[in-house]
């Protein structure tokens, strides 16, 4: 038996006809212009969505942290104010403020004796007297930014050699920064014991930080002696 060959089975090819060439799947040139465009525009909102939600993140934990600060600073002060002692016959005793301007900025200082402790870890110093300072300096950096340093004498009353000062920076970011004091049912935005030779009855801060003011009032309940 002969077997047929494949050959004579082709299909036959008819005079002129070309074959035509292979069709291969994919992206024209106006097709991929179009995706890379589209995938630019996608990574531009996704960076800038991203971009947007790390500051806004950023700015939160900058809030928390200054109101962290503030609230430790009141709490400090209010601890430190409290507790204010003048002894009428020993200047090593004093509660002293007064207003000064720096720049365009109106601002307090303020110095005064108050007793220990002022937290646990200072209990070994339970009933000492010591001198606070608080001055505000204009910041270098920013003229309407204030400096406000605080400054701690250990042992103002005798001897009185005084020690070496812990000073440390409060903050940096302060705008204002004012005082007042209460005697009875007078407000004064200066205080010196030489004079009124007497403690005020309370003392009212008000200052900006952070983009944000603040109002606090402190009572002082150690009388002078």
């Amino acid at each position: 038996m002969t077997i047929p060959n494949r050959a004579c089975f082709a299909p036959v090819r008819r005079r002129g006809e070309r074959d035509e060439p292979p069709r291969y799947e994919g992206f024209t040139l106006i097709e991929f212009l179009i995706a890379v465009s589209i995938l630019s525009i996608i990574v531009a909102v996704s960076y800038t969505s991203f971009v947007s939600v790390r500051k806004t993140m950023l700015v939160g934990k900058r809030s928390l942290q200054v109101m962290r600060e503030v609230r430790n600073f009141l709490e400090r002060l209010d601890v430190e104010i409290s507790g204010s002692i003048y002894v009428r016959e020993d200047e090593g005793t004093l509660f002293q403020s007064k207003r000064d301007e720096l720049g365009h900025l109106e601002t307090s200082d303020l110095v005064f004796t108050t007793i220990m402790p002022q937290s646990l870890l200072e209990t070994g110093k339970r009933g000492e007297v010591v001198r606070v300072e608080y001055e505000a300096s204009q910041n270098q950096n920013d003229e309407d930014l204030l400096v406000l340093t605080k400054r701690m004498y250990m042992l103002s009353l005798p001897p009185r050699d005084f020690d070496e000062p812990v000073e440390f920076i409060v903050g940096e970011e302060f705008s204002s920064f004012q005082l007042r004091f209460r005697s009875g049912t007078q407000w004064f935005e200066s205080w010196d014991t030489e004079t009124r030779n007497e403690l005020p009855d309370g003392v009212e801060l008000v200052f900006s930080l952070g983009g944000r003011s603040y109002r606090e009032f402190f009572n002082v309940y150690i009388s002078e002696m």
